[in-house]
């Protein structure tokens, strides 16, 4: 049971974390007589991950992935999820840093998007 981008395991996210949205190019016409005709010219997935308390080894093995700068291959292999082999662009953001206690850790949202 994984969560894989390019050759790098994610963390798994915790409940309410992990949220896919589907995001479509369209157009509507409303005719004369009111009825409505919807036109789908695309429909692509973003995963969006929202990590809260990471350590330094995984925010590192997120950031390489990211720094590549190329279309990486996402990979879900849940009990309940199961996403194909599917090609995504890499977007990390809203990155926090907690230095205290004994561990630095860190906050992110990882935005994969499909490549369609």
């Amino acid at each position: 049971m994984s969560y894989t981008l390019g050759t790098t395991t994610l963390p798994r996210p915790r409940p309410g974390k992990f949220k896919t949205k589907s995001i479509e190019t369209s157009g509507s016409v409303t005719a004369l007589n009111g009825t409505l005709k919807k036109d789908i010219v695309n429909r692509k997935f973003q995963y969006v991950f929202e990590y809260e308390g990471l350590t330094i080894a995984e925010v590192a093995s997120i950031l390489t992935e990211h720094d590549l700068q190329a279309v990486r291959n996402f990979v879900v292999d849940e009990t309940n999820l199961t996403i194909a082999s599917t090609s995504v662009h890499i977007e990390v953001t809203d990155r926090e840093a907690h230095a205290g206690g004994l561990e630095y850790l860190e906050d992110l949202v990882l935005t994969l998007t499909e490549v369609v």
